[in-house]
């Protein structure tokens, strides 16, 4: 029931169904912006119209030129015939000469040709010399007359290839633009197909997530009752024990203490879900711990590993998958359970009876998280000396308890759990361990203190600040002596 209590769940939930909505609306919103502007859409790109004669050749002919617009004529003009781009003063002085007739194609190309820097160059235009005379001739009083209907066929000819060629590079464009209109269409057709159903998807995920929250707050509120029905038959439940121990004899007295425990057992697994930490977590930081069992003899020639106060079997866990020989005990008959659904060799018991129980000789290693601060100073004193007995020489022993030398934990939350007694302080548990006979006592604090080759870290504060920056919890090491050191 204690799962189902467990709040953090539904929150895990609502969050997670948050999150996904927001995801989807996003992308609606990303496909809406894209749909404002046209800069996704790939357009077909508009051809421009050949205006350029290609520099470089030796010979072109009057044509070439004629059929260019009067302004494209004269800067080809100029970069085929003299090597260069037409000037300001070219421009301004030719082109307004060219449109109104002052001046001819043929007369501007031969003024070219005849000049310094087109002599220079040496290109030829087939039939330029023919041309320029007859253009001449064309100026003259008498003869001018006679010419001028020749004349104005030719500027006619030009002009209307002129404008054939206009006319078809106007139609290419057009064709052109019409192609990209019809890419940029179908481009957006596909663009609002994808939209569509986007904001399909978003819709069906919003009602989707509104249908989750419903059941997550139906949920919620079928676990909050649960919680309210839990909690009144536990009062009930301290009421018949404080009824019984009323009219019960002193006899039944035991029987009803354990009773009154069991009752607690799915408190406490609530308790240490809440302030211990998760599965992973706890793992994940026993594993520092994995160096000094490869260093245990004892361990690594398959000797049995026992967890006291194994609780849900996560150190268990951890040492299976490294191929040691875990057994576990506990007094939480939840915690076994749990233990043992996970397919652990776990025992439901009073450790320091249980070792006592053992014969000699016959562990590998004892080691027990976050116990050692539960128990009263006289069973301290017995766990350590039943744990000597029962290992085998070389064995060790390894006790994690929260570290008082953080004042955080010594002055609040190792009095978070209310079956704490007192905070233990490291030297005062190395000094019991080797009073009771182990050697090599060792203090864990830090990670690289699990290197037994190597001396242990240590505590030598120098200000009040160090006193905040211990680790929250450290571990005693001790090795029961082999035979012909205890001799």
């Amino acid at each position: 029931m204690s799962k189902l209590a467990d709040e953090t769940s539904i929150d895990a939930i609502l969050a997670r169904v948050r999150a996904e909505t927001a995801k989807d609306i996003k992308a609606v919103a990303s496909e809406a912006g894209r749909r404002q502007g046209l800069s996704a859409i790939p357009l077909v790109p508009v051809p421009q119209a050949a205006d350029a004669i290609a520099p470089g050749k030796k010979r072109y002919t009057i044509e070439e030129f004629s059929a260019l617009d009067d302004e494209d004529f004269l800067r080809n003009a100029y970069r085929v015939i003299l090597g260069r781009e037409i000037d300001g003063v070219g421009l301004g002085t030719r082109l307004p000469a060219l449109r109104s007739g002052q001046t001819t194609v043929v007369r501007v190309l031969f003024s070219l040709s005849r000049s310094a820097e087109g002599r220079a160059r040496g290109v030829k235009i087939r039939g330029l010399l023919p041309a320029a005379v007859f253009d001449r001739a064309a100026t003259l009083p008498v003869i001018g007359r006679i010419i001028e209907p020749f004349q104005r066929l030719v500027v006619r000819s030009t002009t209307q290839r002129r404008l054939a060629n206009l006319s078809v590079r106007q139609f290419d464009t057009i064709d052109n633009v019409n192609a990209a209109l019809a890419a940029i269409r179908k481009n957006q057709l596909a663009l609002d197909q994808r939209i569509a159903l986007s904001e399909q998807a978003a819709e069906a995920t919003r009602l989707r997530a509104e249908e989750i929250a419903d059941i997550a707050a139906h949920s919620l509120a079928e676990m909050r009752s649960t919680r309210i029905e839990i909690a009144d038959q536990r009062a009930a439940m301290s009421q018949l024990i404080a009824n019984a121990r009323k009219n019960l004899p002193a006899a039944a007295q035991e029987q009803i203490d354990a009773i009154e425990n069991a009752s607690l057992d799915s408190l406490y697994v609530a308790f240490e879900n809440r302030f211990r930490g998760s599965t992973d977590e706890i793992t994940r930081r026993s594993e520092r711990y994995l160096p000094i069992f490869r260093a245990t003899p004892p361990v690594v020639a398959g000797g049995v590993v026992l967890d006291i106060g194994c609780g849900r079997g996560e150190f268990l866990s951890l040492l299976k998958k490294h191929n040691f020989l875990p057994r576990g005990i506990d007094l939480n008959a939840a915690m076994v359970a749990e233990a043992r659904a996970r397919g652990h060799d776990v025992v439901e018991g009073d450790a320091i009876a249980w070792l006592e129980a053992q014969p000699d000789n016959s562990l590998a290693a004892i080691a027990g998280f976050h116990i050692v601060e539960h128990i009263p100073f006289k069973s301290l004193v017995r766990l350590i000396d039943s744990a000597r007995r029962a290992l085998t020489p070389g064995g060790i022993i390894l006790f994690e308890t929260p570290n008082p030398e953080n004042l955080v934990v010594g002055a609040c939350t190792f009095h978070y759990d209310p079956t704490h007694l007192r905070p233990l302080p490291p030297d005062y548990l190395r000094f019991i361990a080797e009073a009771r006979g182990f050697a090599d006592a060792r203090i864990i604090r830090k990670d690289e203190d699990t290197n037994l080759a190597e001396p242990e870290s240590g505590f030598a504060p120098t200000e009040i600040n160090d006193w905040f920056r211990q680790p929250p919890d450290y571990a005693l090491y001790a090795r029961k002596p082999l035979e012909n050191e205890a001799n």
